[in-house]
């Protein structure tokens, strides 16, 4: 079992109040079958627009946050053979690195409705890096690992196939797996913050273990593409011609991932709707555009952090 420390948070305005809109799909986030195939969005949903008022707190990942942390990993890994249950024990074991994001306990406590929920119930979001050249080893970087080998094999180009493996097995090279997951709806102002937090401890864990050193980061997006397959919902426009998104653009669920893909010496990407039937892996619609979605993976040296950081700061802070 992971021990935890004083809870602390990523900076004294994290907590600050963001208005969110609140997820059609709420019920069926409180599943807590670790067997889980992923969210059945498919059943229709009344549309709900009440906002609620919401006061998140970044805290060092607790054993009470299992199910939580692995519900979001569900949602980046989809219906691929990845031990989710495995990997979400190392986020707990390293728990000094990296963040949950919660709900404050001063404003559950307010509530009564929710006091009596449990804890993994709030996790909103997790951040965090994983040495995955010291942890090879470990089943679950093998399945990562083989996952993403084989979908570079039949989505990237030879000479990008060449540099992923020959960057991952090279022994000179730390390359650390970012994981970097919240719900839709969690406000884009908060990740500046998070990402601050995760590189800081980086940097103080690595004073005193060198396998935190990290050269490059490994991240899998979540991506999606106008699918010009498609034409639009019933009783929909098509899109306005002129439009301000240029055709086929790849956009990201994660704002902040924009930046990560510029700095990016390596990047593909591979499609997911035949891994899940929900709203989040396969076709869906926004704006009266269908939409198909990807997972797309980056391999970004460390040396551009501390530029990166400085663009998500000054694009998407409050």
């Amino acid at each position: 079992m992971a021990t935890y420390s004083k809870k602390r948070r990523v900076e004294e305005n994290l907590a600050e109040k963001e208005e969110i809109q609140e997820e059609n799909d709420d019920s069926s986030d409180s599943n807590s079958d670790e067997e889980e195939e992923g969210y059945d969005d498919d059943s229709p949903h009344p549309e709900i627009n009440q906002e609620v008022q919401v006061e998140f707190e970044a805290l060092p990942p607790q054993d009470n946050d299992f199910h939580g942390i692995k519900r979001l990993l569900q949602q980046l890994f989809l219906k691929s053979r990845v031990n989710l249950s495995e990997l979400t024990n190392l986020i707990l074991s390293q728990n000094h690195v990296g963040s949950v994001l919660k709900q404050s306990e001063a404003q559950l406590a307010e509530e009564s409705d929710s006091s009596d929920d449990d804890d993994e119930d709030h996790v909103y979001g997790v951040i965090t890096a994983l040495n995955i050249s010291d942890k090879k080893n470990e089943n679950c970087v093998k399945d990562i690992q083989s996952l993403l080998e084989e979908k570079c094999t039949k989505c990237a180009s030879p000479a990008d196939r060449e540099q992923f493996m020959r960057t991952l097995d090279d022994p000179e090279h730390s390359v650390g797996l970012l994981l970097n997951e919240r719900f839709v709806n969690i406000p884009p102002q908060l990740a500046p913050p998070l990402h601050k937090s995760l590189q800081k401890d980086l940097q103080l864990a690595s004073r005193k273990n060198p396998k935190f050193k990290l050269d490059y980061f490994l991240l899998i997006c979540k991506s999606y593409r106008e699918d010009s397959r498609r034409q639009p919902a019933k009783g929909k426009k098509k899109k306005a011609a002129g439009s301000v998104t240029p055709e086929n653009e790849l956009l990201f669920s994660n704002a902040e991932d924009e930046y990560f893909h510029k700095a990016a010496v390596l990047s593909f990407e591979y499609p997911v709707s035949a891994e899940s039937d929900s709203a989040l892996g396969g076709s869906w619609s926004f704006d009266d555009v269908e939409y198909k979605t990807f997972r797309t993976v980056l391999l970004v040296p460390s040396s551009c952090m501390a530029d990166i950081l400085s663009q998500i700061e000054e694009n998407l802070s409050i």
